[in-house]
């Protein structure tokens, strides 16, 4: 047998234990890129912005408020109004003047004044302070709390994104995998085949043995096309997770198809640390909040005004023109028909509700907890015994070719052993892969992996 093959087998079905220096950096670099490219985490972080801007502006809310108002009013017609002062006083100036001997009392015209005012302005600035006002309070609080919400949202899709870029990545060194393996067997399958020539040409086979040969060579290329055709897919699957060309180049770490090995302490935590949980606690928060701002109205609301400006006939500004005005708002609804009490018991409703789905998605993710947990135990075993059946695989591979140089085993011994091997490693490679996969998803379901 050629020196190079059994090192080959051997290093296909296990590759190496030890880590390398790149490591998993190779994969937490993806993971990082994956993180700040993916468009819809970018759409959920604008949302997280517009949540931090909300609350800027409920906490404005707090402060003063000035505002500037002007409007000059030109106008004709309209109602009026008559006064009789000329029938009211006229003849009583009349007796004031023939008693004093004078002209000192004119007479005077009836009056018709209207209710629009002509040439008029009134130009003012006007201060706004809220003095007791439980609203803005609780809408500041609510606007704090979802931006946790948002926050919290936002980390879970971040974890869910870590998940499928790690299996995604896994399952392209799979396939990676895969193509090496078929590429090995073709290998394999031309040196049998150069055997097989050799062995018709010095008359120790019949020509049906070149074409058995011939046979598996095309079978194991036809297997090779395939399995490069599953590493682009894998490959193009990947970069669209990470928001790149889908033919981008992959840099491949076979590595760690060997670290399936998690820290102890992955396998024994609950899932307190699940941001839909988290998510579900902040929204009750939320809730609890609207229902103290719908319980508000039984408090009055009460604002500080001040105002200052001018006001009168022609656009001027003078002392006689000048003004002051200042006081209290009091603003209490008295009857709305029991509005705000429907109000407060859709909110008792609603936080009743999310309560009853807290303790349901709990028991949902101690069941996903506890179902990773089993399935990452049994690919573990599973992948013991796919390791154990590549070594018996390739010695029995070995022991088959050196007796078919000797003549002492038939062909189709020896293209068994090969095809045996062959999809020894393969299922070697998948349960690799079902191992990193459960691994993924139980630090997903435990919440495990570190933003």
């Amino acid at each position: 047998m050629k020196s190079w093959v059994i090192p080959v087998i051997l290093a296909l079905g296990f590759g190496g234990i030890t880590k390398g220096a790149v490591g998993q950096t190779v994969l937490d670099n993806y993971i990082k890129r994956g993180l700040d490219s993916n468009l819809a985490l970018r759409q959920k972080d604008f949302n997280l912005q517009q949540a931090r801007l909300d609350l800027k502006r409920a906490q404005s809310l707090f402060y003063p408020r000035a505002d500037f108002a002007s409007q000059y009013t030109l106008a004709s017609g309209g109602r009026s109004i008559d006064i009789p002062v000329g029938d009211l006083l006229n003849e009583v100036y009349s007796t004031l003047n023939e008693l004093t001997a004078s002209g000192k009392f004119p007479q005077l015209a009836n009056q018709s004044v209207q209710f629009l005012p002509n040439d008029f302005h009134d130009t003012r600035i006007e201060l706004t302070v809220p003095v007791l006002n439980k609203q803005i309070r609780y809408n500041r609080d609510i606007q704090e709390e979802s931006i946790r919400t948002r926050q919290l949202e936002m980390n879970a899709y971040k974890r869910e994104l870590v998940k499928s870029i790690k299996i995604a990545y896994y399952q392209f060194l799979q396939a990676d995998k895969a193509v090496n393996i078929y590429t090995n067997a073709l290998q394999l399958a031309n040196e049998n085949l150069r055997v097989a020539e050799k062995l018709v040409q010095n008359e120790m086979a019949t020509r049906e043995v070149t074409l058995r040969a011939k046979s598996q060579v095309s079978q194991v290329q036809a297997s090779l096309i395939e399995a490069r055709n599953n590493r682009q897919n894998a490959a193009a699957y990947f970069n669209f997770l990470l928001n790149e060309p889908l033919t981008h180049t992959v840099v491949t770490d076979s590595t760690l198809l060997e670290q399936v090995s998690l820290p102890e302490s992955i396998v024994t935590e609950t899932s307190d640390r699940r941001e839909e949980l988290a998510q579900l606690k902040s929204y009750q928060t939320i809730l609890n909040t609207s229902l103290k701002l719908n319980r508000s109205y039984l408090v009055p609301v009460i604002n500080a005004f001040y105002q200052a400006g001018f006001q009168g006939y022609g656009f001027r500004f003078n002392n006689d023109q000048f003004y002051q005005l200042g006081g209290l708002q009091l603003q209490w609804p008295l009857f709305r028909a029991n509005d705000n009490k429907y109000k407060v018991r859709q909110s008792e409703l609603e936080l009743e509700a999310v309560g009853a789905r807290y303790r349901e998605v709990e028991q949902q993710l101690n069941l996903q907890v506890q179902t990773a947990q089993n399935n990452y135990r049994s690919a573990l075993q599973l992948l013991q015994s796919r390791r154990d059946e590549v070594q018996s695989s390739a010695e029995t591979y070995r022991l088959a070719e050196r007796r078919y140089r000797e003549g002492q085993a038939l062909q189709l011994e020896l293209i068994d052993a090969r095809t045996q091997l062959t999809n020894a490693q393969i299922q070697y490679s998948l349960a690799q892969l079902a191992a990193l996969t459960r691994a993924a998803e139980l630090e997903y379901a435990t919440a495990s992996y570190k933003f």
